[in-house]
Parts: C-alpha cells; sequence; structure tokens
C-alpha cells in the first residue's frame, strides 16, 4: 500500500470513528454507574435497611423528562438559525448565487423546519 493513500484513509477514520469513539465511552459509562447502583439498592434492600429520603430524590431527578413540543420547536429554530448563518456566509464569501455551502445550509435548514413542523403539531395535539 502506498504512503500517500495511507493517510486519506487514517483521516476518514478518525473523523467518522472518533465521535462514534466517544459516544461509546459515554454509553458504557452510563451503563456501568446504572448497574452499579442497582446492585447496591439491590444489596441494602435484601439486607432490609431503609433507603434515604435524599437517595429516594436523586433517584426522581435522574428519570428523564417527558418530552416537550417546545423542545423540537427550540431544535428547529436552532437548526435554521445555523442554515441561515451558511447561507450569509456563503453569500458574504462568493456573492449572492447558489454555491457550494448554500447547499449544505439547505440539510440543517430543512431539518430544522421538519422539527417545528413537529412542535407545532405537538402543541396542537397537547391543546386537544
Amino acid at each position: 500500500m502506498e504512503p500517500g493513500l495511507l493517510i486519506p484513509i487514517i483521516a476518514i477514520i478518525m473523523t467518522f470513528g472518533t465521535p462514534i469513539a466517544i459516544v461509546a465511552i459515554i454509553s458504557i459509562n452510563k451503563a456501568r454507574n446504572n448497574a452499579e447502583l442497582q446492585k447496591t439498592l439491590r444489596m441494602s434492600i435484601e439486607k432490609g435497611q431503609p433507603l434515604p429520603p435524599e437517595f429516594v430524590e436523586s433517584m426522581a431527578r435522574t428519570v428523564p423528562k417527558a418530552k416537550n413540543p417546545m423542545n423540537d420547536i427550540r431544535g428547529g429554530l436552532i437548526l435554521i438559525a445555523v442554515a441561515l448563518g451558511l447561507l450569509v456566509a456563503s453569500y458574504i464569501d462568493n456573492g449572492f448565487g447558489i454555491h457550494n455551502i448554500s447547499g449544505f445550509a439547505a440539510i440543517p435548514g430543512l431539518i430544522g423546519v421538519a422539527l417545528l413542523i413537529l412542535g407545532i403539531i405537538g402543541l396542537n395535539r397537547k391543546a386537544d
């Protein structure tokens, strides 16, 4: 294998592998902490020890909150703002027209529009 071909392959692997590795490490640590907590909880229940109120409160805080349609609207507006920022950067750099950055701006922009629509639908269903 040629040395000049090895550098782009390693760059691609690092570009896509680093975020995957970060997410995997976080997930493994969460699972390990959760298993340790359950083991401790199980042992204290088997021994008949009462659970401290602070522990019960901390368990209630770790329960994920229900999905709120306002989160979709907020995320949609942020993505639309990112798309508009990319369009402004494209305009400043190249003048008005369809360029490479303009095409990439459509991706977060359309995802933002979809999230905005989902949030509005969720708010209307919640109101009913």
